[in-house]
C-alpha cells in the first residue's frame, strides 16, 4: 500500500496540536482527537461517532471509543494503544493530514483524514479493571490511523474505510503479535446496538451467541460481563433489532468487514460511565504472525452501516471496486 506509506511519511512534517477534527457525509459523522478526562488532553482516535444522527460510539475513556491496538507476546501486559493508557493519559498526536485522499478510492480529500500517533501502553493485565498505571513515556512504535468516509459517488455514504498502520521504532522494540491486534475495536452504545451477528462469507449473517450464564443469546445486554465471544469469519455486526436476519431491510447496524478470513469478537463492557458493547476484528496472519522488522504494516477494514441488506451491499461494492493493493494482508 505505497500510497498509505507516502502519506504516513508526510505526517512527520505536520505539527501536532490539540485540534479536534470532524467529518460528516450525511450518514456517518465522526469526531476525532477530542479532549478526555481526567487529564484534559486530546485523545488521537475516533472519540465520537453517529449513524444517521444517532450516537453509536460515545466518548468514554482512553481505552474505549473507536481505535486500533496491538500487543506483544505479553498480551495485555504490553499493549500499545492508540487512545492512551488505563489511567486516562492519552497517546500523543504526532501529526495530521485533515484532508486526506491517500486511500485512493476516488473520494474527495475532504472526506478523509490521517492521524499520526505515538501510542502509550494501556497496561491493564486483565479484564477485572486492574490498572497498573501505565509506564512512563510513549511505547516504542509509530501508528497511523486513516479514515475515509463515502461520498455517495465513488463510495457509498454508508461506508467508512479505515486504514491502520504500525511500525517498530527500532530492532529493540518488542515484536508485536498480529493475532493479538485489534484492527479496529469500537465500544458502542449497547442500548442502541445490542444484538450481535457475524458472517463467515461477508454476505450472509447469523447470530453471534454469547453466554448469559444459564443459557446463550445474541442479546449483548444479557451476556456475562467482560467475556469475549469469538467467531471466525469476515464480518461482525451489531444491530438494533433482534430479528435483523429475518427482517434484513429494517433496522440499523454497524459492521466491520475484513477482506481476509480472520477472527471477530464481541463482549459486554462497563465504561466510564457508559454501558458498552465491544466489537473488534483481529489481525490474524498465520504466514507472518509477528511484526519483527521496522517497516510499516497496514491493515484495511471496511465499516458498513444501515440495515443488514445495506451492509451486505456495501461490502459487495467494496470487493468489486476498491483497488486490490488496498486489501494487502498486513
Amino acid at each position: 500500500m505505497k500510497h498509505i506509506f507516502l502519506s504516513v511519511a508526510l505526517l512527520a512534517s505536520v505539527a501536532a496540536s490539540a485540534q479536534e477534527f470532524e467529518k460528516d457525509n450525511g450518514v456517518i459523522r465522526i469526531k476525532l482527537n477530542e479532549a478526555i478526562a481526567p487529564y484534559g488532553t486530546n485523545s488521537p482516535m475516533i472519540t465520537n461517532m453517529w449513524i444517521a444522527g444517532r450516537k453509536v460510539v460515545p466518548h468514554d475513556n482512553a481505552g474505549a471509543d473507536f481505535q486500533m491496538t496491538s500487543r506483544s507476546s505479553q498480551g495485555n501486559n504490553y499493549n500499545p494503544t492508540q487512545g492512551g493508557d488505563c489511567a486516562g493519559r492519552t497517546s500523543v498526536l504526532t501529526g495530521s493530514i485533515p484532508n486526506w485522499n491517500g486511500a485512493q478510492l476516488g473520494t474527495p480529500a475532504s472526506n478523509g483524514i490521517l492521524l499520526g500517533i505515538d501510542p502509550l501502553l494501556y497496561d491493564e493485565p486483565g479484564l477485572s479493571g486492574t490498572c497498573n498505571g501505565g509506564q512512563p513515556g510513549v511505547a516504542p512504535y509509530d501508528m497511523a490511523f486513516g479514515v475515509t468516509l463515502g461520498d455517495g459517488v465513488a463510495v457509498p455514504r454508508e461506508a467508512m474505510v479505515v486504514d491502520m498502520s504500525i511500525r517498530k521504532d527500532g530492532p529493540a522494540s518488542p515484536d508485536l503479535v498480529k493475532a493479538l491486534s485489534e484492527l479496529p475495536v469500537a465500544f458502542v452504545d449497547v442500548n442502541f446496538l445490542r444484538y450481535a451477528y457475524y458472517s463467515v462469507d461477508g454476505v450472509n449473517f447469523q447470530q453471534l451467541q454469547g453466554s448469559t450464564g444459564p443459557s446463550f443469546s445474541h442479546d449483548i445486554k444479557q451476556w456475562l460481563w467482560n467475556e469475549n465471544f469469538e467467531r471466525s469469519g469476515h464480518a461482525i455486526a451489531l444491530c438494533d433489532r433482534a430479528d435483523a436476519i429475518e427482517q434484513p431491510a429494517q433496522g440499523t447496524c454497524m459492521a466491520f468487514y475484513a477482506h481476509e478470513f480472520t477472527r471477530v469478537y464481541a463482549s459486554r463492557r462497563q465504561g466510564s460511565p457508559n454501558e458498552l458493547a465491544l466489537m473488534s476484528v483481529l489481525g490474524d496472519n498465520a504466514t507472518a504472525p509477528t511484526i519483527s522488522d521496522t517497516q510499516w504494516h497496514t491493515a484495511r477494514r471496511l465499516v458498513a452501516v444501515g440495515n443488514l441488506s445495506t451492509v451486505a451491499a456495501v461490502i459487495g461494492h467494496a470487493e468489486q471496486n476498491y483497488p486490490a493493493s488496498g486489501w494487502a494482508r498486513w
